[in-house]
C-alpha cells in the first residue's frame, strides 16, 4: 500500500507566515496527495492514514479540534493560542484522548509546552519548523551586486528615516499580511469578527507568494523584523536578523528569544551599534540543535527530504507568475471599487427617498398643528397630560 501525504493549507488567512510554515513542512513530503484546509482539519475524510506534519498555529475555530482520525499526524512545532475557547477545546476529554493516541506533542514555544503539561498532556519543546528551511542556493537573483536591507515590522517608516543617512544600501519595507478580500466569506464556523481577515488569494497562490518572501529573506543583506516567521526563517537561511519584541501575544515567542538578537525600536534608535546594517553581526548558532532534531523527526516520519524548500521555477517563470497574480488583483480590485460605487449610489437614492418621506410627514404634522381642530382640542390634550 502506497503512503499518502497531506499538507496544511490556508484559504482564509492573510498572514503569509502560515504558508511559510507549510513550505517548511512541504520540504519533507515526497508528494502532496491532499491539501488539508487548516480550519477544517476535523472534516477531512478523503482517505485514511494520510501522513501530515501538523506544525501550525491553532486555532480560531475550536470546532475543528481535534483533527480527523483519517490524518496520521506528526505533532511538532505546534502553538495553541491563549484565548479561552481554544484552551477549552484543547483540554477537553476528546482532545486529551487524541493527544494520548498521537503524542507526545512537540511545541513551537515554551508557553504551549507548559500549558499542555500543566493539563496532563505530554509535551516537549521543538522550536519552529521554519528553522529547517533550506534553499540549496537555487535562487539566482537578477542583480547580485545590489545589497538591500529588509524591514518587516510595524515601525518600518521610522526605521527608514533613521537608517537612510547611515547606509548606502537599499532599504525595502515589506508586509507579510497580504490584502484581505471583502467578497470571500469565512466558513460558517469562523467567527464573523474575523471576516475582514479573509484572504484575497487562494492557498496555492499564497504558497507561491510566500516562496517569493522567503527569497527576499534569503538574499537580504540583513533583516529587522517583529514577525516570528520572518526572524526564524532568517536564522535558517543564515541572513543576519534582529527581532523587535514589540508585538502582542508575546507567549508565542517564549523559548525562541534566546535564539535571536532581540531589541526594540527605542533601544535601537539610541544605539545603532546594536545592529550595524553596514556590517551586521552573525546570527547565534543556538538554533542548530533544534533544526537538526526537527529535520531528523520529519525525515523519519515521511522517509523523505527535498534539498530545497522552493518549487523548481526559472527566473522568467517567477516574473510571469507574479505579473499574472498582480494583474488579477488589479482587475478584481477595480471590480470591487465599481461594486462599492454602485452600492453607494443605491444607498444615496434610498436616503433621498427616505428624506422625501420624512419631509411629507413633517408637512402633514405642520398642517395638523395649524388646523382649527388641533387648536380647539388643545385644552383636552393638556388635561390628558395631567
Amino acid at each position: 500500500m502506497h503512503m499518502k501525504f497531506g499538507l496544511l493549507t490556508y484559504n482564509y488567512t492573510i498572514n503569509l507566515g502560515n504558508e511559510i510554515q507549510s513550505i517548511a513542512a512541504r520540504r519533507f513530503l515526497p508528494k502532496i496527495d491532499y491539501n488539508i484546509e487548516h480550519h477544517k482539519i476535523h472534516e477531512f475524510d478523503k482517505d485514511t492514514d494520510v501522513k501530515t506534519i501538523m506544525n501550525a498555529w491553532y486555532l480560531n475555530c475550536p470546532e475543528a479540534w481535534p483533527p480527523s482520525e483519517n490524518i496520521d499526524p506528526l505533532l511538532v512545532s505546534m502553538h495553541f493560542a491563549s484565548n479561552d475557547f481554544t484552551q477549552k477545546a484543547v483540554v477537553s476529554d476528546e482532545s486529551k484522548q487524541y493527544f494520548e493516541n498521537h503524542g507526545p506533542v512537540g511545541c513551537r514555544d515554551e508557553y504551549t509546552m507548559d500549558f499542555l503539561n500543566k493539563n496532563g498532556i505530554d509535551a516537549y519543546f521543538t522550536g519552529c519548523l521554519t528553522l529547517t528551511l533550506d534553499t540549496a542556493g537555487k535562487y539566482n537573483p537578477a542583480d547580485e551586486d545590489s545589497e538591500y536591507i529588509l524591514l518587516n515590522c510595524d515601525s518600518s517608516k521610522k526605521l527608514i528615516s533613521y537608517l537612510k543617512d547611515k547606509t548606502d544600501k537599499k532599504i525595502y519595507a515589506i508586509n507579510q499580511d497580504y490584502a484581505p478580500s471583502f467578497k470571500k466569506a469565512w466558513p460558517g464556523m469562523i467567527p464573523k469578527t474575523l471576516y475582514n481577515h479573509t484572504s484575497y488569494w487562494d492557498s496555492q497562490e499564497k504558497l507561491f507568494l510566500a516562496e517569493n518572501m522567503i527569497r527576499l529573506y534569503e538574499n537580504a543583506s540583513c533583516i529587522i523584523t517583529d514577525r516570528l516567521h520572518c526572524a526564524l526563517p532568517a536564522l535558517a537561511l543564515e541572513t543576519p536578523v534582529m527581532l523587535f519584541n514589540s508585538r502582542a501575544k508575546q507567549d508565542r515567542f517564549n523559548g525562541l528569544y534566546r535564539l535571536l538578537l532581540v531589541s526594540n525600536l527605542k533601544e535601537y534608535l539610541d544605539d545603532f551599534s546594536i545592529f550595524d546594517v553596514n556590517n551586521p553581526p552573525e546570527n547565534s548558532d543556538e538554533y542548530i540543535p533544534l533544526r537538526k532534531d526537527l529535520i531528523n523527526k520529519c525525515r523519519k516520519f515521511t522517509g523523505h527530504i527535498n534539498d530545497s524548500c522552493y518549487k523548481t521555477r526559472t527566473y522568467s517563470e517567477l516574473l510571469e507568475k507574479n505579473a499574472l497574480l498582480f494583474s488579477k488583483q488589479a482587475q478584481d480590485t477595480r471590480d470591487y471599487i465599481v461594486d462599492v460605487l454602485n452600492k453607494s449610489e443605491e444607498y444615496e437614492k434610498e436616503i433621498s427617498r427616505q428624506a422625501e418621506i420624512i419631509k411629507k410627514q413633517e408637512k402633514i404634522i405642520t398642517e395638523m398643528q395649524n388646523s382649527n381642530s388641533w387648536k380647539l382640542t388643545g385644552p383636552l390634550r393638556k388635561i390628558r397630560k395631567k
